[in-house]
């Protein structure tokens, strides 16, 4: 079942629920918005000729900082998110799952409409997670789309277990950067 907007409330306020910084005038009846952290980092954008991955045995990190540019976006720097461009982001906001609930993140409709995805194939945000949002963001419009980091680029909507997780999230990306460092 969906935390409603006064249940979000309650459970950050009450420490069950960790959204740091949390903006109330970011909540929305089911969910709450996020906004995009300062630094992105940037896909090439030529395809790698005689590669072919295996995401079962790559090692990301060392994947990423070879393959991906760190882009600063913070203060009065804006990003043009071109078309056909790929990039991986976070929240701003750091997030911490009580064993009792579980997230999806979301695009919102104002990106949609623009044509940006703001996660490829990963909304789930498992009980237990502790860090930011890992975005995965692809402009598969015509237009360029300006990043800035504060923008507002997703939503959370926040779910009740039936019963609590014997054990929460304890992945490779647990508590670490968008380059998994």
């Amino acid at each position: 079942m969906l935390l409603s907007r006064d249940e979000i409330r309650q459970a950050v306020e009450s420490g069950h629920l960790v959204i740091d910084p949390f903006l109330a005038d970011n909540l929305q009846p089911v969910s709450i918005d996020l906004r995009l952290y300062s630094e992105i980092l940037v896909a090439g954008r030529e395809p790698v000729r005689g590669m072919t991955l295996d995401p079962e045995t790559l090692n990301i990190e060392d994947h990423l900082a070879r393959y991906t540019d760190r882009v600063d976006i913070s203060g009065e720097q804006t990003w043009r998110f071109e078309p056909g461009r790929f990039v991986i982001g976070q929240t701003l906001e750091f997030v911490e799952m009580p064993l009792d609930l579980a997230g999806r993140v979301e695009g919102r409709s104002r990106l949609a409409r623009l044509a940006v995805g703001v996660h490829i194939t990963a909304p789930k945000i498992d009980p237990g997670f502790r860090n930011r949002i890992t975005l995965e963001m692809y402009n598969l419009g015509p237009w360029a789309i300006g990043l800035s980091g504060g923008m507002t680029i997703c939503t959370l909507l926040i779910e009740r277990l039936s019963r609590p997780a014997r054990e929460g999230y304890d992945g490779m990306f647990q508590g670490r950067d968008i380059t998994g460092t």
